[in-house]
């Protein structure tokens, strides 16, 4: 899936938020040099393992979305050269989704939601903005863990919310971690500035990484 081009109003090209944060953040290298070598130990190249669940996740998103949006994953995501085995796993993950759904029974405002911040100068896209007795953003991982960067990812989508719709603030984050095995784990944060705080010194150093090339 090709990655989102942001522009701001001038039509000048901005960074995306998992841009900002993949470049510039460190903190969790220590855990993907030890998956690296888990991986290389079963005799797998770290990048097949890595595009492999980057395909389930795809997958997975694209049924999400699919459902909220009325539609066929099949028309919204490239299957080629998928197997069985990770059409299952990411419907594993679909099936959890439907379950938090139910369980929650928010009203859905936007989904798969692409917005820019001119004031701060960066893009994203917002997996799911809802109701749940009051606005709130919602992000969708399928990975085997929460890291501080899914929370720093989340903080930067509340602000392009709020930027873009000043009328109606965002009260609260959830992060839905959809297992490939079916589960899943919910987790809420009603307030994310300290991980706000940590995206714009990312957002500071991507620039300043640039002027040092």
């Amino acid at each position: 899936m090709p990655a989102n081009i942001y522009k701001s109003k001038e039509g000048k090209r901005v960074p995306g938020v998992t841009t900002v944060i993949g470049q510039n953040l460190g903190w969790n290298k220590q855990a993907l040099m030890w998956w690296a070598n888990q991986v290389g130990l079963d005799g797998m190249s770290h990048r097949d393992a890595s595009q492999q669940a980057a395909d389930i996740g795809t997958i997975a998103h694209a049924m999400v979305e699919a459902e909220l949006k009325g539609k066929k994953y099949e028309d919204m995501v490239d299957l080629k050269g998928v197997t069985r085995e990770q059409l299952d796993q990411a419907e594993n993950s679909y099936l959890a989704w439907l379950e938090w759904a139910e369980t929650v029974n928010f009203k859905l405002l936007k989904s798969e939601h692409t917005l820019v911040s001119e004031k701060y100068q960066f893009g994203g896209q917002i997996d799911v903005a809802a109701i749940k007795k009051q606005t709130c953003i919602i992000d969708l991982k399928t990975s085997k863990d929460v890291y501080p960067d899914m929370k720093i990812q989340l903080s930067a989508y509340g602000q392009l919310w709020v930027e873009n719709y000043p009328d109606d603030p965002v009260k609260a984050y959830y992060l839905l971690r959809i297992g490939k095995d079916g589960g899943f784990s919910y987790h809420y944060w009603p307030d994310l500035s300290s991980a706000w705080e940590a995206f714009l010194c990312l957002r500071r150093l991507h620039d300043i990484q640039k002027k040092l090339k």
